[in-house]
């Protein structure tokens, strides 16, 4: 049997792999993809989706923090593991795009943490 935090944080996981993902993964690899309004909306919902998971009180704050983090490095990784299998000239620095990826996700992960932790305390 799955259990029920367990499953709200991989389900949390796979929101915010999607909505980062998607955007990003329909850009052109030399695209600037911060600037564009899908990405960003994207980032609103993985900051939205992280906000939900910890005002629920489902996991440790840290816990949501490091799950949420992965998002959207994840969605980098498939990515580079794509376009590497087609062309593996293409992204020989792989590593600090994964890093920038979880810099960019600091940028929604942790106002989405603050409101979250908010709720949950005035919730109390």
């Amino acid at each position: 049997m799955i259990d029920r935090k367990n499953l709200w944080l991989t389900l949390g996981f796979v929101a915010g792999l999607l909505l980062t993902g998607v955007p990003y993964w329909r850009l052109p690899y030399n695209a600037d993809f911060f600037s564009d309004p899908l990405v960003l909306a994207g980032f609103v919902g993985l900051g939205a989706v992280t906000a939900m998971l910890a005002a629920s009180g489902i996991a440790r704050l840290s816990r949501i923090f490091w799950i949420m983090l992965a998002a959207f490095p994840a969605a980098v990784a498939i990515r580079v593991v794509v376009e590497t299998a087609q062309d593996p000239t293409d992204h020989n620095l792989w590593p600090f795009e994964l890093i920038l990826a979880a810099l960019f996700s600091l940028v929604a992960i942790v106002p989405g943490l603050l409101v979250g932790a908010l709720v949950r305390r005035l919730g109390r």
